[in-house]
């Protein structure tokens, strides 16, 4: 019995120099907890469902921290950026400010421009924590109800036929006459030229880029394309792939809803 004894205590002993012991060793010091290991990719079982549970909350296929800032810096628009930022004496600082979680599978990481004679910027990418992919938004990706920038009048009116109301308006801001066609819901302005320079839609049957639309919320929008950067407003604003000439911004109500979504070419 002695012997019996001795034997358990040099188990005990042995477990607590190692850090481990088998579940029914476990058992009989803690019953209540059942197995529960700590670390790197560890599991916790549940004592009174039997699930396995990852500790982190993420999952093991995710791509880590580092990793989704490594994709970030060497994305084209970003590895031009710090080129120009090395000439010019702006600080660029990488920071996650959103991880991934199974019903947002992302990362969301943030680079702050700081330059001592300018505002400080922010810019925001996501990248899929599956893939390891920057989910950068594309130029071509810019459409409403299947009508982007640079159409001509002939070839909307060819997919939504002739609108119900069309004017000429003088544009202050581009110091020239435009052509407003307005549909039901989406509002289409072209230049002197005859191309698309700016859509709008405030109406739910006109979507927009990855089929955002009015009635969705903020939360739709940042799981679609990240959080916009610059100073907070009712607005998100996005340039595809950093392309500074092309505006894509969604209106929000006070409640976070979408109310408006528009498409604008640079001056």
């Amino acid at each position: 019995m002695l012997k019996r004894v001795i034997l358990v205590l040099a188990v005990i002993v042995a477990g607590f120099l190692t850090g481990y012991y088998s579940e029914a060793i476990y058992d009989l010091i803690w019953p209540e907890k059942g197995l529960q290991a700590v670390g790197p990719g560890s599991v916790k079982k549940s004592s009174d469902t039997g699930e396995n549970k990852s500790i982190t909350g993420q999952s093991s296929d995710y791509i880590s921290k580092g990793d989704a800032i490594s994709a970030v810096k060497n994305f084209p628009v970003v590895e031009k950026l710090a080129r120009v930022s090395e000439l010019d004496g702006t600080q660029l600082i990488f920071e996650v400010d959103q991880e991934p979680t199974e019903e947002f599978p992302v990362w969301l990481v943030e680079i702050k421009e700081r330059h001592p004679d300018k505002i400080p910027e922010s810019r925001y990418f996501q990248v899929d924590a599956a893939t390891g992919k920057v989910l950068d938004l594309q130029t071509d990706e810019l459409e409403i109800s299947g009508i982007g920038l640079f159409m001509t009048k002939r070839e909307v009116e060819a997919a939504l036929g002739r609108p119900p109301k069309s004017s000429r308006v003088y544009d202050k801001d581009r110091k020239q006459t435009v052509r407003v066609s307005d549909y039901k819901g989406l509002e289409i302005v072209f230049d002197s030229k005859g191309g698309i320079i700016r859509l709008t839609a405030d109406d739910p049957e006109h979507a927009g880029p990855r089929g955002i639309k009015v009635g969705d919320s903020k939360k739709d929008a940042i799981r679609m394309f990240g959080k916009a950067g610059g100073v907070p407003t009712k607005a998100l604003v996005y340039n595809p792939a950093g392309d500074e000439q092309v505006k894509f911004s969604i209106k929000l109500d006070s409640d976070d809803k979408i109310v408006e979504v528009s498409i604008e070419a640079g001056q």
